[in-house]
């Protein structure tokens, strides 16, 4: 019987993966960090044992969708709207920032506007899977801060559509009239979706359709990928769906079962997506132009912090919850990946800055939990209670 080489590179990412994580634990950083520091080590710039990075990129999106299922059972919509100020102006505003700023900075160092523009809008997006998974290790989704940070990432998520729309026109690319009736369209079903959980009260699912742990687990992937299915159909947040499916379902009386069940497959699918930014890393550019890398990434971190920070004290809160929500929001996110893609595409940037931007993004999503700590300790020695 002959060595499989797909079970060998399994074992070996395996290997790598719980021993950095010990690693880590043990030095008391989170466990996405040892996620990412795995795909740096198994990817390109480490020991290349994993070569397909499209395939685990694609894989792990999946648990980024996953990720808002499990959370959307944890959400009251009636609590969440109970802050719609910070969730829907505190984020417009926060987006108009960054756009202005990273448009001023454009033209101050001779590129285009629309460079600008991308660039406003890349770091304008948080990590929904860094935060929330930072929110539910520590307990804090609860909390005021983690309140808010929830409501502004759900609203950056579904920021990314218009955005796509904006970067397509301003490379030349016009979308349809379909499209955009597909996304009004399925605009308006969310919102009367999310009138009725709000209206309704818990409702009872037939224990014939629960059926055994099979059935179970195939029911929970069913409604989790089905409702991400259609709102990305709808041209929505594929993640917004799945977040929507999980409050339909901690509505209803059967909702036990879910974590049980589908809890092993959601650790999975998360850590691949986490590899997959490790493997982003091109450690030969980050050495070649450490300085400048690291220089803009600390650039973010203040910036966004700064920018949340001003907003959410503008809207009322006090500067605890102001702090530790701008701490947590600091990072740049998934989605950014995307946009990043895209002005690549389309010509607004080379591939110089694409790098760059990439390389950067992944490190932020490395050093949140760090940056996090540290607004905290600045939050004590402030005098803030935390």
């Amino acid at each position: 019987m002959h060595l499989d080489p797909v079970m060998l590179v399994i074992t070996i990412v395996l290997f790598c993966t719980v021993l950095i994580a010990y690693v880590s634990v043990r030095l008391k950083q989170p466990i996405v960090v040892a996620y990412i520091l795995s795909g740096i080590v198994l990817g390109p710039s480490g020991l290349a044992i994993i070569e397909d990075h499209d395939v685990v990129t694609r894989i792990g999106e999946i648990g980024v969708i996953m990720l808002l299922f499990f959370v959307g059972m944890e959400v009251s919509i009636p609590r969440l709207l109970q802050r719609w100020k910070i969730a829907f102006v505190g984020t417009n505003i926060q987006i108009a920032i960054s756009v202005a700023a990273c448009v001023g900075l454009a033209l101050l160092f001779d590129m285009s506007w629309q460079e600008g523009v991308l660039f406003g809008f890349i770091i304008s997006l948080s990590s929904t899977a860094v935060v929330l998974k930072m929110l539910k290790d520590s307990g804090e989704l609860e909390l005021p801060m983690g309140q808010n940070a929830l409501g502004v990432l759900l609203v950056q998520d579904m920021a990314i559509i218009p955005m796509m729309v904006m970067l397509s026109v301003l490379g030349g690319v016009h979308a349809t009239a379909a499209d955009i009736s597909k996304q009004v369209v399925g605009g308006i079903a969310v919102l009367v979706f999310v009138t009725w959980l709000m209206r309704s009260k818990r409702f009872h699912i037939p224990s014939s359709l629960i059926g055994d742990t099979d059935q179970r687990m195939m029911l929970g992937l069913l409604l989790c990928l089905g409702s991400a299915s259609l709102t990305g159909w709808l041209g929505l947040s594929p993640g917004l769906g799945a977040f929507l499916a999980g409050v339909l379902l901690a509505s209803s009386d059967k909702a036990e079962w879910v974590h049980e069940h589908l809890g092993p497959v959601h650790i999975i699918f998360m850590a691949l997506f986490f590899m997959s930014v490790g493997m982003l890393v091109d450690i030969d550019y980050l050495l070649a132009h450490f300085d400048m890398v690291i220089g803009v990434t600390l650039l973010v971190f203040l910036f966004n912090a700064g920018t949340n920070v001003f907003v959410m004290r503008a809207l009322g809160e006090d500067w605890e919850t102001s702090l530790l929500t701008a701490g947590l929001l600091s990072q740049i996110g998934e989605f950014s990946f995307l946009l990043a893609a895209v002005g690549l595409h389309m010509a607004l940037i080379d591939e110089s800055l694409h790098s760059l931007t990439v390389l950067v993004i992944a490190l932020t999503l490395i050093l949140s939990p760090m940056w996090h700590a540290l607004i905290k300790r600045f939050a004590r020695r402030q005098g803030v209670r935390v």
